[in-house]
């Protein structure tokens, strides 16, 4: 296969025996060391692998991507009054205004203008993984990271502000759809769901990481170094995503086969990958392939899997590519409408094999912002200082973020043991008790159980709710349209970011703690529609996913 001349994780080799070989990352190169690939473990097929020293290195460099969406969300919420006032004598701070004055109508719009720059680099994220590939859109992506961090620590006025968390919002965009894809794409298929849930885990620590830079911060002029300190995420990634592979997914659809190949089998620590690589040949093979299949062509086949791949050398022989058989290529042309029409965003909700995933990522993203996890993190603050000091409230809602962080890391644990469905239906509705409680605390003023309720909807929504609609949405589409799929579902999530955090207030001013009873209900119904409508996903490939929908 002639290369492609572009960089990539895996570079051009030279010819062995009349064989093209390619080499793969330094990365892979190095993680030799740990063992990722043996002579005995050549036997074991890569649908029964799992989570190897690759899989994890390669997954912690992407996850900087959301966890500088999840700094981003929360840089801006404990400096806002030392952001909008300041003493007049100190009113500069070398060459730069101390503080920014403007009113709540202004500093609300810097806020919210991060969900408008989240939707258009939503909207970008898939041409971008298209075009440049996962791993080439995440750093291109690293731009935006640093472009909006700079802009807001040097702002002489709010206009600057406001165009530094557009710009931010544009990259958070893009991260927290391409980042997921990514995921789901290195992943074993035994463990997508656990490999998955590291990017909202990414969200929520980048989230906790803002509180505590924030508190001590929060102070003087040094709100700019808080913004600032974003950009410090941005030039780490920057540096060390080069050394990440790119997804063999997305390697082997766009005909780079050699290098897929090469990739798949550091990754997989195993040179036996036909069947996961046939199931991307031809998605209604895809059943006869399932991990539950019989097993009698392990032996066999491993001696004609691509034996070329060295420990040392990483060499994989190019005329190994698989190809499915003949019947059954034919069977599939014949199926899908896209064979040789590209998927976008314009064009999705017009394929009727799409049609109906769509609608549901659609409704899981949208759903999720109509949860009112975000009213939950708005009343924190206040909700504590009427119990306690400023200080003890701030370290108490500080907690409120550790918490979330450990009750997401608890789905990452369990998500491929107990299934999706479980772990999304266990979540909403003890997330919709948890929402009546804090709603009857508050307008009844029990300030304790309304404190109480703060933290069982937070420990309800981290597990469940909050990163099964992200891993749902790389799994519900096959890779013609994952690109245009996550586009979409991150779109939806903006959308309902925004209207919520626009309507909330007027509603609430208009029928009082009643306006929580809109999210129960919205939790009831997205509920019950999921419970008929999303398959369970666990252990299955993303082509067998795809094909249960046709």
């Amino acid at each position: 296969m002639a290369h492609s001349g572009r960089p990539s994780d895996v570079g051009a080799g030279d010819n062995v025996g009349g064989q093209q070989v390619i080499e793969v990352s330094p990365l892979l190169r190095t993680a030799n060391a740990s063992g990722l690939a043996h002579e005995d473990d050549s036997h074991k097929r890569s649908l029964d692998a799992g989570i190897t020293l690759a899989c994890i290195t390669n997954a912690a460099i992407v996850c900087l991507a959301p966890l500088q969406y999840g700094y981003h969300i929360a840089e801006l919420n404990t400096p806002r009054k030392i952001i909008t006032s300041c003493d007049k004598d100190g009113a500069h701070w070398g060459m730069l205004p101390r503080c920014l004055p403007m009113n709540d109508t202004v500093y609300s719009l810097a806020t919210s203008i991060f969900a408008v720059g989240g939707l258009v680099g939503s909207l970008l994220a898939g041409w971008m993984a298209e075009k440049w590939g996962r791993r080439g859109a995440l750093i291109v992506n690293n731009v935006s990271f640093i472009v909006g961090p700079l802009l807001m620590a040097l702002s002489v006025s709010p206009a600057m502000l406001i165009a530094g968390r557009f710009v931010s919002g544009i990259g958070s965009g893009t991260a927290v759809v391409v980042a997921p894809m990514y995921l789901s794409e290195i992943a074993p298929v035994k463990f997508r769901g656990t490999l998955n849930i590291l990017n909202q885990l990414s969200i929520v620590i980048g989230i906790l990481i803002a509180l505590i830079v924030g508190m001590l911060a929060n102070e003087g002029p040094y709100w700019r170094i808080a913004v600032f300190f974003g950009m410090l995420f941005a030039c780490i990634h920057l540096a060390i995503t080069g050394f990440a592979v790119e997804s063999p997914r997305y390697l082997w659809s766009h005909n780079r086969r050699t290098e897929a190949q090469a990739v798949l089998c550091r990754l997989r620590k195993t040179a036996n990958i036909e069947d996961e690589i046939k199931g991307w040949n031809d998605p209604t093979a895809v059943s006869a392939m399932n991990p539950r299949a019989s097993t009698d062509s392990g032996s066999s086949s491993s001696n004609n899997s691509l034996l070329a791949a060295q420990t040392g050398g990483h060499r994989v022989a190019s005329d190994n590519t698989i190809k499915p058989d003949d019947n059954e290529y034919h069977s599939a042309r014949n199926t899908l409408q896209v064979d040789s029409v590209s998927v976008t965003i314009f064009n999705i909700f017009r394929f009727s094999q799409y049609r109906k995933q769509w609608l549901l990522i659609l409704l899981l993203q949208f759903g999720q912002q109509l949860s009112g996890i975000n009213t939950v993190f708005y009343y924190s603050s206040s909700v504590l200082e009427k119990m306690f000091s400023s200080y003890i409230s701030s370290i108490l809602t500080m907690m409120i973020g550790v918490l979330n962080v450990l009750a997401t890391a608890s789905g990452a644990l369990i998500v491929d043991r107990f299934g999706r469905r479980p772990l999304l239906f266990s979540s909403m509705a003890s997330m919709a008790v948890s929402v009546v409680l804090l709603g009857v605390g508050l307008g009844l003023k029990i300030n304790s159980l309304a404190a109480v309720s703060l933290y069982l909807v937070v420990a309800s929504f981290a597990p469940g709710y909050g990163p099964v609609p992200f891993l749902l949405g790389t799994e519900l589409f096959d890779i013609r349209a994952a690109a245009a799929g996550g586009s979409w579902a991150l779109a939806a999530n903006w959308i309902g970011t925004f209207i919520v955090a626009t309507a909330f207030l007027p509603l609430q001013n208009l029928i009082g703690e009643w306006v929580f009873s809109i999210f129960v209900v919205a939790l009831i119904v997205c509920g019950i529609t999921f419970y008929f409508h999303i398959p369970e996903t666990k252990g299955r490939t993303i082509e067998e996913i795809s094909q249960s929908f046709k």
